[in-house]
C-alpha cells in the first residue's frame, strides 16, 4: 500500500482532513477485509466464494492505491513547474 496523501482542509470536519472519497474507500476496505476474514473462517464457504470475495477486496485495494498515487502526484506537482517559466535576462 502507498503512503497516505497530504492532509487537506475539508469543508466538513467529519472527514478529519481527508476527502469524502478517501473516507468512503477506507470504510469499504474495512468492510471487505472483514468479509474476507469471515468468509475464510466459514466452514461451508466454497473455494469459489472465497476467491470472489478476495477479488472484490483486490479491486477496492486497487482503487485505494490508484487514488493515493494520483493525489500524491497532483499535490506534489502543484507549483512544481513555476521555475520553468522564468524569463532569463542577461
Amino acid at each position: 500500500m502507498t503512503k497516505p496523501t497530504t492532509k487537506i482542509a475539508p469543508l466538513d470536519p467529519a472527514f478529519h482532513g481527508e476527502s469524502n472519497y478517501e473516507v468512503g474507500l477506507e470504510a469499504l476496505l474495512v468492510e471487505k477485509r472483514n468479509l474476507v476474514a469471515k468468509t475464510e473462517a466459514e466452514p461451508q464457504a466454497t473455494r469459489e466464494t472465497i476467491q470472489s470475495v478476495r477479488e472484490e477486496l483486490q479491486i477496492i485495494e486497487g482503487l485505494w492505491e490508484n487514488y493515493h498515487i494520483g493525489m500524491n502526484v497532483f499535490r506534489n506537482a502543484k507549483g512544481g513547474r513555476d521555475g520553468i517559466r522564468e524569463v532569463k535576462t542577461d
